[in-house]
């Protein structure tokens, strides 16, 4: 798909596109950090929640979990787990560890999710979609919609929606013989979720206000990289072409960095806002870039654990 696209849009067009990016590059490489390091106090206020553990070494956590994840294609379905296994190597026990980070990814998707639905129906009101493409857009919508209402069900009337989805899973016959969790430690580990997502509403609207700080900081990113290509847009482009992108690294998570996926969808909205579908793919592949550079410094930070003496947290 990649070579295709290449092919197909003009291996020139997309160079020059590339190109004239430019020094910005420096500029989106910090926005992006930026807004990892956002994300990591959102993550530690977290597992403040659960235990002590200093930011350092939160941040650290969140470069290892995104190099895990954009070097694999198993997306946040390893990433996710190593920063639990990462935790626990920093002194908190295994209920503690699982809960802060579920509550950061869980707060980080709602986000996501309400950015995604505001986005994708702006787009099916005021965009001429083909058929296919404004079916997926509203199949999309109507998932994050009901993904939204459950976990805000779950959340304000205490109902242990994990532990029901695990109990369900369980009784599946591959997943039975393979997966076995005790019921009384996941109930334990959703009391500690509910700790972060519902006990103190405060500090889970804070959380939820610096994880809609990170999301603005991709909108920024793509503002930044749309000046780059020279080409008129609307002021909205960069917060409907962000919308329409959010979930491409779950959705072809098996995929080792999205590659193709990513830049094909990208061609496909930008040309959907009447934006060059060239230039999509130029911004997709800047992105890339940007993440491979996260990707690097979360492999470089990570043999510095070995190092280091863990910080002792409750058991």
């Amino acid at each position: 798909m990649f070579i295709y696209l290449v092919v197909r849009l003009g291996a020139a067009q997309i160079t020059s596109l590339l190109l004239g990016v430019g020094w910005y590059f420096s500029l989106i490489a910090g926005i992006y950090a930026g807004h990892q390091l956002i994300r990591a106090i959102a993550y530690w206020k977290c597992i403040a929640a659960s235990g002590r553990s200093s930011y350092w070494d939160i941040v650290r956590i969140r470069l290892s979990g995104e190099a895990i994840q954009f070097l694999t294609s198993t997306g946040p379905f390893l990433a996710e787990p190593s920063k639990v296994w990462l935790l626990r190597k920093r002194g908190l026990s295994t209920r503690h560890a699982v809960a802060a980070t579920v509550s950061e990814y869980v707060i980080y998707t709602l986000t996501s999710a309400a950015f995604a639905i505001a986005g994708l129906t702006y787009l099916v009101i005021n965009f001429e979609l083909s058929r296919p493409a404004s079916v997926a857009a509203k199949v999309l919508i109507y998932t994050m919609g009901a993904f939204l209402l459950a976990a805000i069900c779950a959340i304000v009337f205490r109902i242990y929606l994990i532990g029901a989805l695990i109990k369900g899973a369980s009784r599946l016959p591959w997943i039975g013989k393979h997966v076995r969790l005790k019921e009384n430690d996941v109930r334990d580990t959703e009391d500690l979720l509910f700790v972060v997502l519902r006990d103190r509403p405060l500090r889970f609207l804070l959380i939820v206000a610096i994880e809609l700080a990170a999301q603005a900081l991709l909108v920024l990113e793509l503002f930044v990289l749309l000046r780059t290509t020279g080409k008129l847009f609307s002021i909205l482009h960069p917060f409907l072409i962000e919308a329409a992108t959010k979930f491409i690294g779950l959705a072809f998570f098996f995929v080792p960095g999205q590659v193709g996926a990513s830049e094909g969808t990208y061609a496909f909205i930008f040309k959907t806002v009447g934006l060059p579908a060239s230039a999509g793919f130029a911004l997709a592949v800047a992105r890339r870039l940007r993440s491979l550079l996260v990707a690097g410094a979360g492999l470089a930070v990570a043999p510095l654990w070995r190092d280091s003496p863990p910080n002792r947290g409750p058991d």
